[in-house]
């Protein structure tokens, strides 16, 4: 299966706006360099890549749902949990939310969304309106917990269970009984999955520009999964820094980094949020047929890219059931019951299987793009004991 089992592993910070990137850039490298591999791959390296390609293209055999039981599945019924994401302009969140409200609905409970919009005041406000309003639990997605930090205390303070979604793990703000970190760890996997996809779609020649995302301290740790296999089968990347703050400067930027190295014949890009301006830089350096591009956390539209040939390929995790995780965690710090590690589920899409595959928002919505035949809702309700 292609998928992750730890909840203290990292989650990319799906997106973020100009905002949330003015305070989570400290400490991030935002300049640009180039990264000369120590030496050429041979055809053994890049065979064996195109095999753990074809893996990564593969639909899963099932889904990943957490197997202990719950002491009391009745504990969240006539409640209410609240969800803030760091902002709904992002699809990804978008299909999080109908995951965890169908989840909630199961159970008995129901769900407030308070759309951070990407201002830290407006991300606290959320905070504190659901301590106000004794929600049962917090589900915080993509957002630091330094960005409300005051908020995320009163919260805890007041006893009420607070969950970290799609950021990577705080030292400073370990895991306790009400405090969790939910990763999935899908985050360097997805770039990795890309940076294989590449070599083998190239055997070991390409010339790779990555639009790497600077929102925040994850990415670039996440990239370094990719580097790795790049450095191994002596692919040159050059670094071009995004960021939602800067998001008109993407295309720009893309077009000025190709047209500096006529070589490149690869983008890299991090997250699907970047695709189109990333596109667009491509056709303003009069290099579209040339550059073939690939994406991560992609959803409905960056599938259909793929299909349609904008894309080479796209790393699409199930948004969906992670909102089925959020939902069993809820449940389960508000039992007081150990929160399990989890894993989110993914899927390389590329020419070779989008065809396999039926996209709408259906299809995203319920995970059958991903390939179980299984229901993974009616897996969640089996575990709690719910119809």
């Amino acid at each position: 299966m292609n998928a992750f089992t730890t909840r203290r592993g990292r989650l990319l910070a799906a997106t973020g706006i100009a905002a949330v990137a003015a305070l989570a850039l400290a400490g991030c490298d935002a300049t640009g360099g180039t990264t000369d591999s120590p030496a050429p791959s041979d055809s053994s390296t890049a065979d064996g890549i195109a095999g753990e390609v074809q893996a990564l293209e593969a639909p899963l055999s099932d889904w990943p749902v957490p197997t202990d039981k719950v002491s009391d599945a009745t504990v969240l019924k006539g409640k209410t949990v609240y969800y803030v994401p760091v902002t709904l302009q992002s699809t990804q969140f978008d299909i999080a939310q109908v995951g965890l409200t169908q989840a909630l609905q199961a159970l008995g409970a129901s769900i407030q969304v308070c759309d951070g919009q990407g201002i830290p005041t407006t991300i606290a406000s959320c905070i504190g309106q659901a301590t106000q309003a004794g929600a049962a639990a917090i589900v915080a997605d993509a957002i630091q917990y330094e960005l409300a930090g005051n908020a995320f205390d009163a919260a805890q303070a007041a006893g009420i269970p607070v969950i970290i979604a799609d950021q990577a793990p705080s030292s400073s703000h370990p895991d306790t009984k009400t405090l969790v970190t939910i990763t999935g760890e899908v985050g360097d996997q997805m770039d990795e999955a890309l940076a294989k996809f590449i070599v083998a779609d190239s055997d070991g020649k390409a010339d790779v520009l990555a639009n790497q995302a600077t929102d925040g301290s994850s990415p670039a740790e996440f990239f370094k999964a990719a580097q790795a296999v790049y450095d191994a089968n002596g692919v040159k990347v050059t670094i071009n820094p995004v960021s939602s703050a800067n998001f008109p400067l993407v295309a720009p930027s893309t077009s000025a980094a190709l047209l500096k190295d006529p070589n490149i014949d690869y983008l890299h890009v991090q997250y699907g949020q970047y695709s189109q301006p990333s596109i667009g830089g491509i056709q303003s350096a009069g290099l579209a047929g040339k550059v073939k591009v690939v994406t991560g956390a992609s959803q409905l539209s960056e599938l259909q890219a793929v299909q349609s040939g904008d894309l080479a390929a796209a790393v699409s995790p199930s948004a969906a059931y992670e909102g089925w995780i959020f939902a069993d965690a809820a449940l389960r710090l508000a039992a007081g019951d150990t929160v399990p590690d989890y894993a989110v589920p993914y899927r390389l899409f590329t020419s070779s299987n989008i065809g396999s595959v039926t996209l709408s928002d259906d299809a995203v919505a319920n995970g059958s793009i991903y390939g179980p035949t299984t229901s993974f809702a009616d897996e969640f309700k089996q575990l709690w004991g719910v119809n």
